[in-house]
């Protein structure tokens, strides 16, 4: 049987050989799903995922803009969480990333002034990405 965390050295060792502090490990736990702001990302943005665990961008529009993933842990379900936002003037076509499965659709991209649309994009721990509209 292995061993989930060592503390035994005044750190946490995981079972991937991943270490943190105490004080780490309390930010990790508390911290919530770390976001990055990407601010007029051009005509193409790519999104990767976290070494470990879930993230999250968002995203301000500039202009028309094809997205692309990549990255996800082999063996970590992982969650990604997307939020484009519209430009005063509006008018940014979204293209969705070609390898995401979406089962219920690919969502439409609202492109009115300042609109937001949240997708969630999930890695299933081996190959495959499969997306949801949360709104928008």
């Amino acid at each position: 049987m292995s061993t989930l965390l060592d503390f035994s050295l005044g750190v946490a060792t995981g079972a991937r050989g991943d270490t943190l502090s105490g004080a780490q490990l309390v930010d990790a736990v508390t911290s919530g799903t770390p976001m990055t702001a990407i601010i007029s990302p051009g005509a193409t943005c790519v999104l990767s995922y976290a070494r470990s665990g879930d993230n999250g961008y968002r995203i301000m529009l500039d202009v028309a803009c094809s997205l692309f993933l990549s990255g996800g842990e082999q063996g970590q379900i992982q969650i990604m969480r997307v939020l484009l936002i519209q430009p005063p003037d509006g008018n940014c076509v979204v293209t969705w990333p070609a390898n995401v499965i979406w089962p219920d659709g690919m969502p439409f991209v609202d492109s009115r002034s300042g609109k937001v649309t949240c997708a969630e994009i999930m890695f299933d721990g081996d190959s495959r990405y499969y997306g949801r509209r949360i709104f928008g």
